[in-house]
């Protein structure tokens, strides 16, 4: 109606073009305002959070846009951590689909972390303005500490006995397991530049004398040190598990005996997140 009216006057008056520009700016307004409305309506969001967060370490998971309707697709839709460092942006999201896109989360300190709300927004059709709609998702995460390079842990007597330092790097003899990849610590002479070539990323060899190690990572308790102990220590248990080494740690008042698998490697990273912080 609004602009049925300004095309009426503009051939009323002798101003026909200052009418028409004038309408066309109006409309447009008017179209963006709807579009942009109407584009978030029916627009569900879900998270799916990394299975692991260092501290000070984007941990790569993915944000999820389900369009519900069941015609029509939805555009440019950013979805944004709500004070947060969690960004991701869709193109398209087709009329009842759901499209993931990757996403990295920063913290900035170890331990349990809160997110609380999560803003959608949309500038189509035309980008003059946005739209934003904030979904209420709260979760709690576990952040590990960073992981610091420090020197490899002391072996302890079991399995295979102490092992100087040349045998506990892998590379350092016995026969071929496999290839695993690359982590911060190992050193640049056990990569296997072909197949790293081939796959595209670093990857290790690892050797059986390396899997048959026993380590056990010790955490001084000093409180003006104990960040950088935990990171530290944090380091050495990935590094000793990727290798395939049995790993133990030693904290003040507590010990937990060498062993291997992912539940092992939760249960120790999870004590280094909490250490000192537990209520």
């Amino acid at each position: 109606m609004l602009l049925v009216g300004l095309t009426l006057a503009a051939f009323n008056t002798g101003n026909n073009l200052l009418y028409v520009v004038l309408s066309l700016l109006l409309s447009t307004l008017f179209l963006q305002n709807v579009l942009a409305e109407w584009n978030l309506r029916w627009v569900k969001v879900e998270r799916r959070l990394p299975v692991e967060l260092f501290a000070y370490e984007g941990g790569m998971g993915q944000m999820v846009v389900r369009n519900t309707r069941q015609r029509f697709a939805a555009f440019g839709i950013h979805v944004a951590e709500k004070g947060g460092e969690g960004r991701a942006l869709f193109g398209l999201v087709p009329a009842g689909e759901a499209v993931p896109a990757s996403c990295a989360w920063t913290f900035n300190a170890r331990g349990r972390q809160s997110l609380c709300q999560v803003e959608v927004h949309s500038d189509f059709p035309f980008g003059l303005f946005r739209r934003s709609r904030v979904f209420d998702l709260p979760a709690e995460v576990i952040v590990f500490p960073p992981r610091r390079a420090g020197p490899s842990a002391r072996a302890e007597t079991g399995r295979s006995g102490r092992e100087d330092d040349r045998s506990s790097r892998p590379g350092g003899g016995g026969d071929f397991i496999g290839l695993r990849p690359y982590v911060p610590g190992d050193p640049v002479r056990s990569v296997h530049w072909p197949n790293s070539a081939r796959f595209g990323v670093p990857v290790v060899v690892l050797r059986q004398r390396d899997a048959l190690r026993e380590v056990v990572v010790k955490v001084e308790g000093q409180p003006e040190r104990l960040e950088n102990e935990l990171a530290r220590a944090c380091g050495q248990v990935v590094r000793h598990l990727s290798w395939g080494h049995a790993v133990g740690m030693e904290l003040p008042g507590e010990r937990l005996d060498p062993a291997q698998g992912p539940e092992h490697r939760r249960r120790l990273l999870h004590r280094l997140a909490l250490f000192g912080l537990d209520l």
